[in-house]
């Protein structure tokens, strides 16, 4: 080969290197997001991928171009999902988290994203049965002499509870259809859950039997954010951006899935919600590693 040939080449594959450089990354690489997620958890996340927080996570890698690969691992124990997956570093960011000042100070490695959606817990109901329940807007409201289905160890459950409300039916929330095909065969007379699997199972398993509606109090209400290893701000940043211009088309996801949401964008400000290290739709108890 001449000279002139030999750099030729070499001029050729230097303008390939920088072409790749300027698309993220050295040639032949690919940027990845790497997420840790529940392989069983609908409406959340799931394995095969049917869950609005797996839509969003593509659509958050979308814009970074990027890819999603997934780590998996059981939700119900979040210290010890959190330990083998985002601290262990085998993932890099976890979706579906509460917005809480409680949650960062419990869980000083970790850092929270700008919130994405506001949602919370639901009162659902057979509309034709119960009409009278249009106008609750909280568990104050609610009149004397229902049977009200409340996933066990849950907010709803506590403030009934204090209330004296005579008539709680208890469920698993493991287990989050149950309370609703009791709703159906009016075993129960209206539920309090976790609004976005009610809304979900409304839509998706009960086409649009129930009304589903947020209610308003202390712990009803939560901002939804996503979470990255703290020392990890560059991911931070982008997360943020990425978060801050996408949505109405996060929007867009929780309505294609029936998930209730507070409509005005959730503005990234300590929030208040459950418990510290409370996973989003779980009992309390279940965050023990």
């Amino acid at each position: 080969m001449s000279r002139d040939a030999r750099w030729a080449s070499w001029a050729v594959a230097v303008g390939l290197l920088i072409a790749s450089l300027l698309h993220g990354g050295a040639w032949g690489e690919e940027r990845v997001l790497r997420v840790c997620a529940d392989p069983e958890n609908l409406p959340f996340t799931d394995r095969s991928l049917q869950g609005f927080e797996n839509r969003i996570a593509d659509l958050i890698a979308q814009a970074m171009g990027a890819r999603v690969e997934y780590t998996w691992w059981v939700s119900r124990y979040l210290r010890r999902m959190l330990r083998n997956t985002l601290l262990a570093g085998r993932c890099d960011i976890m979706l579906g988290l509460p917005y809480d000042g409680r949650f960062a100070e419990e869980m000083r490695d970790v850092a929270l994203t700008r919130p994405y959606y506001t949602t919370g817990y639901a009162l659902v109901y057979v509309p034709d049965r119960q009409a009278h329940l249009k106008e609750v807007r909280s568990v104050e409201e609610l009149p004397e002499g229902l049977r009200v289905g409340v996933w066990n160890r849950t907010p709803p459950q506590d403030v009934l509870a204090l209330r004296g409300y005579a008539h709680i039916v208890a469920y698993h929330p493991w287990y989050p259809e149950e309370v609703l095909r009791d709703l159906q065969a009016g075993q129960i007379d209206a539920a309090i859950v976790w609004g976005p699997t009610a809304g979900f199972y409304n839509k998706v398993h009960y086409a649009g039997a129930f009304a589903v509606r947020l209610l308003e109090g202390p712990d009803f209400t939560w901002r939804i954010a996503a979470i990255v290893r703290k020392d990890d701000t560059a991911l931070l940043e982008r997360v943020n951006a990425v978060l801050e211009r996408v949505e109405s088309q996060i929007l867009q996801i929780l309505d294609d899935f029936g998930v209730p949401y507070v409509g005005t964008p959730p503005r990234p400000s300590p929030g208040s919600g459950p418990s510290p290290l409370t996973p989003v739709g779980r009992p309390r108890g279940s965050t023990n590693p």
